[in-house]
C-alpha cells in the first residue's frame, strides 16, 4: 500500500508516491534530494526512486532493444525511444544517449528543474509501457509494486 504525499504542492490532493512520480518526476527526485520525506514516506520514496532509475524494457523487447534518449542541439531533454540495440548511431544535430534500462531521473541529470523534459519522458513512458493509455492510480501502483519491472527493485 503506497502512502499519500501530504506536503508541498501535493498536500490535500490524495496522490500516492507512484502517482506523484508519473505526474512530476522532477519534483519527486528534488524532494528526495532535499530530504523532504520523513519516516515511512521517506522509505517508500527511496524505494520508488531506486525502481524509477532502473526500469526494465517491456518483456517483448528485453535483450534486443535499448532506451535511446534524445537531447536537443541546445542541450535540453526531448524524449526517448525504444530501438534495436544494434541500430547504428544517429547522425544529426540532436545527441542520443543509449541505456539498457529506463531512468526516470535522466532529464534531471541534464538540467535540474526541467518540467518540459520530464513531461516528454512521461509521454514516452506512457506510450511504451502503458500503450498510451492514461495513468490510473491502480495501474501505476501495480507497475511500481511489481519487482519484475526493475533491474534494481
Amino acid at each position: 500500500m503506497w502512502a499519500e504525499v501530504n506536503f508541498g504542492k501535493w498536500r490535500d490532493k490524495g496522490k500516492t508516491l507512484p502517482q506523484v512520480l508519473v505526474a512530476d518526476p522532477d519534483w519527486l527526485f528534488w524532494a528526495l534530494d532535499e530530504g523532504a520525506f520523513r519516516g515511512a514516506l521517506a522509505t517508500q520514496a527511496e524505494m520508488l526512486a531506486r525502481r524509477a532509475r532502473s526500469i526494465k524494457l517491456p518483456s517483448a523487447l528485453a535483450g534486443t532493444h535499448c532506451v535511446q534518449h534524445w537531447i536537443t542541439h541546445d542541450g535540453k531533454y526531448a524524449r526517448f525511444d525504444l530501438i534495436e540495440s544494434d541500430q547504428g548511431p544517429h547522425h544529426g544535430s540532436s545527441t542520443e544517449v543509449r541505456r539498457s534500462t529506463l531512468n526516470m531521473e535522466f532529464p534531471r541529470g541534464i538540467k535540474q528543474y526541467d518540467k518540459l523534459g520530464c513531461k516528454q519522458l512521461m509521454k514516452s513512458f506512457k506510450h511504451h509501457w502503458f500503450e498510451g493509455k492514461p495513468f490510473s492510480k491502480a495501474k501505476v501502483e501495480a507497475f511500481f509494486d511489481n519487482v519484475a519491472n526493475f533491474e534494481n527493485p
